[in-house]
């Protein structure tokens, strides 16, 4: 069983008023639909978000059923959720206060101030989703059989290892958190029965698996200076009521032959041969949500910065910023977008002509567009502040066609294993990423290629396939009683 908060599902209604089943959003969606699709024993527990979805739950009485996506058949069970307990659930609590602590993006000499507000989107929010969704997993477990695996994503589920154990104590229970696992002192933003609470139902789980081993270490940490708890730093697990929580680290990829395929679509060739219509000699390109944590402002920044310092340059290089609008139901992203339409109009005013504009800012949702991005880019940019892997920079480099270079933040999950083959910046530092995204761009031609060699390399061999398996085959040796 898998469960996350979106699913494989996003029900819609056409302009004939027919509802139809669209893709999940996001990479999650996309990395675990293959563990999915066309499996009649997986089924997939998720949330209903939009209206459709709710409708959607209540004709199937809350419980699973069959739906096609893209030629592929998924069981999905759609969990209905008090519209007002999920706001809280989702946007007061899980975002952006838990987004904020696990990517270091409070400004804690002015932010947050937990109040009754927090308090209350925890207790009448996260709690109630979170058990809300233990009772659905259960009943599924009932289906299953007591011994069935559930492998539970993300940072909107802490409390539910230890809600599914309560009800089923045989199942065996996976916890993958896709965000990066911060040092213990950033938790105690958190009150201190909260953050207990929230650790005590991770390691309700009999495996804990992060992208790194900076975030695998992290979280012992935690469980031994917050929760007292009895930590193996050698064997990486944690003594929990007389039994050991196996805390891993699993590299996420992509699906390479999929990716691949998608990118050779007609759509993107079209995209693409705007594009070029359009290109000046050098493309530099960001895809990335709108969320603080992509440190956007300082990427626009660095760009201006270099334009600064090379003039030389002006005319002849155009910035291609590809963002989704992420989370606007949250106060402070309507107010990042602001920030980021404002800066560009000010880079572009101080630095562009009437026949060229520095930076060519997409603020939408285009799939193919971005695609046809990372095939043209000379330079592609993730300076994230943190991230628990970023598959924007596996994306690009493997299907791109110009020997483009990455341009990589340190603070990146995916550093560990392309940063040797790319230009690692300092994402706090502007001058190094204006330095870094100059090199990229005077770089010679036989060492872009040799770079992006290696990086496809790594991500043809690190493939989705290899990330999962790896998972099941820990999962399979626990259930066993080995290691």
């Amino acid at each position: 069983m898998l469960v996350s908060h979106r699913g494989p599902i996003e029900y819609r209604v056409d302009d004939h008023g027919r509802r139809f089943a669209a893709r999940g959003g996001g990479g999650l969606v996309t990395a675990l639909s293959g563990l999915a699709v066309n499996r009649p024993d997986v089924v997939w527990v998720a949330a209903a978000i939009g209206e459709e979805d709710v409708a959607m739950a209540r004709e199937q009485a809350g419980k699973a059923f069959t739906a096609e996506r893209d030629g592929g058949m998924f069981n999905v069970r759609l969990v209905e959720n008090d519209a007002e307990a999920h706001h809280r659930f989702y946007a007061i609590f899980a975002n952006p206060m838990l987004w904020f602590i696990q990517h270091y993006l409070w400004d804690l000499s002015n932010a947050p101030d937990v109040g009754g507000h927090e308090k209350l989107a925890f207790s009448e929010g996260y709690v109630t989703v979170n058990e809300r969704f233990a009772d659905a997993v259960a009943d599924e477990v009932v289906q299953l059989g007591d011994d069935a695996v559930v492998m539970m994503h993300d940072y909107h589920f802490y409390l539910l290892p230890q809600l599914v154990r309560q009800r089923c104590p045989g199942a065996h229970l996976h916890h993958f958190i896709h965000i990066p696992w911060p040092q213990p002192d950033a938790w105690r933003v958190l009150p201190a029965d909260i953050r207990m609470r929230l650790l005590e139902g991770a390691l309700g789980s009999d495996l804990v698996a992060f992208h790194t081993e900076r975030s695998a270490r992290n979280f012992l940490l935690s469980c031994q200076e917050l929760v007292d708890r009895e930590v193996d730093f050698r064997n990486m697990c944690v003594e929990v009521d007389g039994r050991q929580v196996a805390v891993r680290w699993y590299p996420i990829s992509i699906d390479v032959n999929e990716f691949e395929r998608l990118a050779g679509g007609d759509d993107v060739q079209l995209h693409e041969t705007f594009l070029r219509s359009r290109r000046r000699d050098q493309l530099i390109v960001r895809v990335d949500r709108t969320d603080l944590s992509k440190n956007i402002l300082r990427g626009f920044k660095a760009f201006d910065t270099m334009l600064l310092d090379h003039p030389e340059l002006r005319g002849r290089v155009t910035f291609l910023a590809h963002l989704q609008p992420s989370r606007q139901d949250v106060p402070q992203y309507v107010d990042y977008v602001d920030q980021i339409k404002r800066l560009v109009a000010d880079i572009n005013l101080k630095h562009g002509t009437t026949e060229w504009q520095p930076i060519d800012l997409q603020l939408h949702d285009d799939f193919a567009q971005a695609l046809a991005a990372y095939k043209q880019f000379d330079v592609l940019l993730v300076n994230s502040i943190y991230d628990g892997m970023n598959l924007v920079a596996k994306e690009g480099v493997l299907v791109n066609e110009r020997n483009g270079v990455l341009v990589l933040s340190e603070n990146t999950g995916v550093h560990d294993e392309l940063g040797a083959f790319a230009l690692t910046v300092n994402p706090f530092d502007v001058a190094d990423q204006a330095d870094k995204l100059y090199q990229a761009l005077a770089m010679p031609s036989e060492e872009r290629r040799a770079r992006r060699e290696q990086c496809v390399a790594v991500v043809r061999e690190n493939d989705l396939d290899k990330w999962l398996d790896r998972q099941l085959a820990d999962i399979a040796a626990l259930t066993r009683g080995v290691g």
